[in-house]
């Protein structure tokens, strides 16, 4: 979330007093678990807030913050209460501020999640027919925003959907202007301009996917007003059984992550469809308020949504994807984190074979928590219920073009867990800044070479004696031998392929009933049939890996994703084939080197 701006114009003194107690309950908030005189103190300033108005927006931002913050650890009943009490009046606050302002919303609010408040992006066609189904009339085009953008333009959407004369009315049109057009056009008196470019895109007759690819091409900024408690961060709750009290200090970083990642996890118990609907609707609203999309989370599939519970009041909100957004080689599983049913968190989870790619995001509001155990717990769900040895961190994770990773601290974060960057060259200048460190405590790294040092993947093998180096299967150039097998073969020509390849691997792997199976599973097929039918040697396996194949084949298009991942993960010979074909082809444009020879591949007869 951006930080509230801070205005150089003098504070009055009602607002200078606010701010006074603000900075001093901060101090105490990182009291986690306070007791004695400092869980009273804190307790007595939360309702002597409480009657304290705040028409500043940067006071009345950092103070939506530092209450939701208490919301998730709170040190008492009666903290809880009244943190849950005062962020339910919140709405109230921001409209004395509205009017205090003359019913403008200052800048410091936009995009900040909190109710009342509107969040104005670019966002995905999914994510705003998902919002727009979910709340009628809330969304709209941003129209100053769409003025003042260089890319966005919703002749895109009109002049394929259209009618011919109404083609030709816009086309001889010099003032053209489309908030008029789709104004005149919406068809419905509660329709507005937005409802009337979807409302154009869902009866054009179109598949699904063109209808993404032509909304996405006009780049049109939405603004949602968050005037829905429950849709904002403010108000935003997933189901929990019971609070945890902080009546302790946090629990800090392990002392051996291989050790703790060796014990038994908490189950990961799979959740009924209409359940999981709920879960699905709440993390798309949490990202959409906060701006920000996943596509794993944005496109999550009900029917796979999993609960983890580690304890002191997380919960790990597990999401698979649905068919039409899978990858091809990679499951894709985003995850939400919450603590006391507040949504802290999100990220994602990535597996290819015995690797797993994590993405991890805790918002800032609530670092300052229990992220040492959260995160740990997230890594241990994984390795447990996916089956990993690996877990990669990318660049971006740690700082490279990620501000917020970068003043988080994330580098020495994961780097004190047992990670380790990929590069040598990083690697070796992550050793160097480390022996600084243990010489002069004082020592803190600079912010250029934190840059450098986000400048690597950085992994973590669960096998102490493999941390030497790693290095990944490309995926890039998985593809690159795909479209070389079917240029070769079948003069690129790629549904002669599809149909080609399904019909060798389904003979070879002796699937005679797949045209029974799912439509997912079926298309599933048609997918990975290219590059099953130029793996080498899978003609020669035996028996039980070729069923096993067979398995993950039509694992791919099932409900469970996880189910696909863990068959992988556990399938040698097909990953050293992916592996083999992978490292025997080289960039487009080049021979394949090595290549694999006709006898070695899927026979096609």
């Amino acid at each position: 979330m951006p930080k509230p701006s801070r205005s150089k114009a003098r504070l009055s003194p009602a607002a200078a007093g606010a701010r006074a107690l603000i900075g001093e309950f901060t101090r105490l908030k990182a009291q986690i678990g306070a007791t004695g005189d400092a869980a009273r103190k804190k307790l007595k300033l939360l309702c002597r807030l409480r009657e304290v108005p705040m028409t500043r927006a940067d006071v009345l931002a950092a103070y939506h913050d530092l209450l939701m913050f208490l919301r998730a650890y709170p040190d008492s009943a009666a903290v809880f209460a009244e943190t849950e009490r005062q962020l339910g009046t919140f709405a109230a606050r921001i409209e004395r501020h509205k009017a205090a302002h003359r019913g403008v919303v200052a800048s410091a609010f936009m995009d900040s999640g909190i109710v009342g408040t509107p969040v104005s992006n670019v966002f995905t066609y999914l994510f705003v027919l998902t919002i727009a189904r979910l709340y009628p009339g809330r969304l709209e085009i941003d129209w100053n925003a769409y003025r003042k953008s260089e890319t966005a333009n919703v002749l895109a959407v009109l002049s394929p959907t259209a009618s011919w004369h109404e083609i030709d009315a816009i086309d001889n049109d010099d003032d053209f202007d489309p908030q008029a057009w789709l104004r005149l056009g919406r068809g419905a008196d509660d329709a507005n301009s937005l409802d009337a470019l979807l409302g154009l895109l869902s009866t054009s007759g179109f598949s699904w996917k063109l209808q993404e690819i032509l909304y996405e091409s006009a780049e049109i900024p939405v603004l949602w007003t968050l005037s829905d408690f429950a849709a904002s961060r403010t108000g935003r709750r997933v189901p929990f059984d019971r609070v945890f009290f902080q009546r302790g200090p946090a629990v800090g970083r392990t002392s051996d992550l291989r050790a703790d990642l060796a014990r038994p996890a908490a189950p990961l118990s799979a959740l009924p469809p209409a359940q999981g609907s709920e879960y699905v609707r709440a993390i798309i609203e949490v990202l959409g308020s906060r701006c920000r999309e996943l596509y794993p989370l944005i496109g999550a599939n009900p029917k796979e949504v999993y609960l983890h519970e580690p304890g002191r009041g997380v919960q790990v909100v597990v999401y698979g994807s649905l068919f039409e957004i899978r990858l091809p080689l990679e499951a894709s599983h985003g995850y939400m984190l919450v603590r006391n049913g507040v949504p802290i968190g999100y990220g994602f989870g990535a597996m290819l074979f015995d690797r797993c790619e994590m993405a991890i995001n805790i918002f800032p509001e609530y670092r300052s928590g229990e992220s040492s155990f959260v995160i740990e717990r997230l890594l241990h769900l994984f390795v447990a219920h996916f089956g990993p040895r690996v877990l990669v961190l990318r660049p971006f994770q740690i700082g490279d073009d990620n501000e917020e990773a970068l003043e988080s601290g994330a580098f020495w974060f994961y780097y004190k867990l047992g990670f380790r960057p990929v590069r040598p060259r990083v690697r070796a200048l992550a050793e160097e800044e480390q022996a600084r460190i243990a010489a002069d405590r004082t020592y803190r790294s600079p912010l250029k070479t934190l840059k450098k040092l986000a400048r690597s993947d950085m992994f973590f093998h669960l096998d102490a004696g493999k941390m030497d180096g790693y290095r990944e299967l490309s995926v890039a150039r998985v593809g690159y031998a795909v479209t070389a097998f079917i240029a070769r073969e079948f003069g690129g020509n790629r549904r002669l392929a599809e149909r080609a390849s399904v019909r060798r691997v389904a003979r070879v792997l002796e699937i005679a009933d797949w045209k029974h199976w799912s439509a997912d599973e079926i298309a599933g097929f048609h997918r990975m049939a290219p590059l099953l039918a130029c793996l080498p040697g899978v003609g020669r396996w035996s028996v039980r890996d070729r069923r096993q194949l067979a398995r993950i084949v039509r694992a791919k298009g099932s409900r469970r994703e996880r189910d696909y991942a863990l068959l992988a993960s556990h399938h040698r010979r097909f990953r050293d084939a992916v592996e083999q074909l992978a490292n025997e082809t080289t960039n487009p444009g080049r021979p394949l080197k090595g290549r694999c020879q006709e006898g070695e591949r899927i026979p096609a007869r």
